[in-house]
């Protein structure tokens, strides 16, 4: 184990060399010493990939971006900053008061990226659905066949719409006077995650299987999603501060305009996963509280694991997906979430099948449909075990077994740093030439420091 881990570190360096700016701009460097470098480096990147079981990709070294954002506007009731060392920036939204007034200092924040990405919704979304349609019920396929894919989100709001809470409606409709969209769109793209299906995969660590580390808990977030579109362009971290009696501080990760929850960490601390459960084979409602919104409300109002799995299990749920939550007490629950099925599951209880063993103190589910025995990510997993962290979650684990096309968090807990990617915006040349967020640079954000973020 010794001499592969440092085989790795001079592959790394190997690496680190060969596409450093210095090199790079040497044109005095011996043509062999240049041919040798890319050479050993690619050596290095195929035979790290070739060692894990059906693994794929190469690793990310790219460098991890601590600068601190930068304040680009403010309103009566929101903070716009934006962290430029990427592209295009992560956008990063304060927002402060009611819930119209979150709302409102968000559309009039970011008026522009939203009227500029509405319009590019409805083509995507219905692209997105389209493989999916004949698994939607009858009636929901002939609304989508004559109305198209805004009739679709009309009724899904009209089934769910007893369920949902006023304060997101306020928030809805501050987010429509500050943007100038009609209060009527953007409430159609809040509908439509109960439409779309995402592969993603997730894991949270602690204990024994991070006890060579100085961490306490540490969970990946990995949203697999089509690229082809146009909502990598709009990336927003949004950072709520209510007022009293409101609940406590909280963040989620997403797009301009879209206000629920797929992955967030909240100062609870509590983090947040999502992936859908495209094996379940149960009944499934349509009438209930659409599953973001409630993943928010955890984010907002849970101070732990347990009252979060109360919430669900008392909630009128729709779509059947899993859900990872880690909390303060430094572990990770998966749970199966349906209209008919609450489950929780820990390391002891988790299912086991043909290369998806369980570990102790480590909770994962890979992208594919479950139940899966794609060996990759255990095998990942497995050669981190002991030293799982946020750099080889980075570097090896998200890349390697390519997880997390459309974003990437990793949440550590001890410092409480959430680390973010975004995939890249569709090129001119096309879709199929997106870099993927496990392939970009990271950001860290310094979580303590923005839940401290006054206005």
């Amino acid at each position: 184990e010794g001499g592969q881990e440092e085989s790795l570190w001079l592959c790394s360096l190997s690496l680190c060399v060969f596409w450093s700016p210095s090199v790079r701009t040497l044109h005095s460097s011996p043509p062999t010493m240049r041919l040798f470098l890319a050479s050993l480096a690619l050596a290095c990147i195929l035979a790290f990939a070739a060692a894990q079981q059906n693994c794929h990709g190469v690793p990310n070294f790219l460098p991890v971006s601590t600068d601190a954002p930068v304040l680009v506007n403010k309103t009566t009731s929101g903070k716009f900053y934006q962290q430029k060392s990427v592209s295009p920036p992560l956008n990063i939204l304060h927002l402060y008061g009611t819930p119209y007034d979150f709302g409102f200092a968000h559309g009039t924040l970011m008026r522009e990226q939203i009227q500029t990405l509405f319009p590019e919704f409805y083509n995507y979304i219905y692209a997105q659905i389209q493989p999916y349609v004949h698994t939607l019920p009858l009636w929901l396929q002939k609304t989508i066949e004559v109305g198209g894919v805004a009739a679709a989100l009309d009724a899904t709001y009209e089934l769910t719409k007893p369920f949902i809470p006023e304060y997101f409606m306020e928030e809805i409709q501050g987010l429509a006077d500050g943007s100038g969209v009609s209060y009527q769109k953007i409430l159609q793209v809040q509908m439509f995650p109960e439409l779309i299906k995402a592969g993603c995969s997730m894991f949270g660590a602690w204990g024994p299987a991070i006890s060579n580390t100085t961490g306490s808990l540490f969970q990946l977030r990995a949203l697999d999603w089509d690229t082809s579109g146009p909502f990598q362009q709009y990336p927003v971290v949004l950072v709520y501060h209510p007022q009293d009696s409101n609940g406590h501080a909280f963040s989620t990760m997403g797009w301009a305009g879209f206000i629920g929850a797929m992955t967030g960490y909240s100062s609870a601390p509590i983090g947040l996963c999502e992936k859908v459960w495209l094996g379940y084979n149960g009944t499934s409602s349509r009438q209930g509280i659409p599953w973001h919104f409630l993943l928010r409300d955890i984010m907002q109002f849970d101070s732990d694991i347990d009252s979060a799995v109360s919430r669900i299990a008392n909630a009128h749920r729709t779509c059947p997906i899993f859900v990872g939550l880690g909390d303060y007490s430094n572990q990770f629950r998966a749970i199966e979430y349906s209209y008919e099925v609450v489950e929780v599951y820990d390391d002891h209880n988790s299912p086991t099948w043909d290369d998806h063993p369980n570990f102790e103190g480590l909770v994962y589910i890979d992208k594919h449909v479950q139940p899966s025995s794609d060996p990759c990510m255990p095998s990942l997993l497995e050669k981190y075990y002991g030293s799982l962290n946020v750099q080889n979650t980075i570097q090896y684990i998200a890349p390697i077994f390519e997880t997390g096309d459309m974003h990437v968090a990793v949440y550590d807990f001890a410092n409480n740093y959430m680390y973010v990617s975004n995939a890249s915006p569709v090129p001119p040349s096309g879709p199929n030439d997106v870099v993927p967020a496990y392939n970009r640079n990271y950001i860290r954000l310094d979580m303590n420091q923005l839940f401290a973020t006054t206005l």
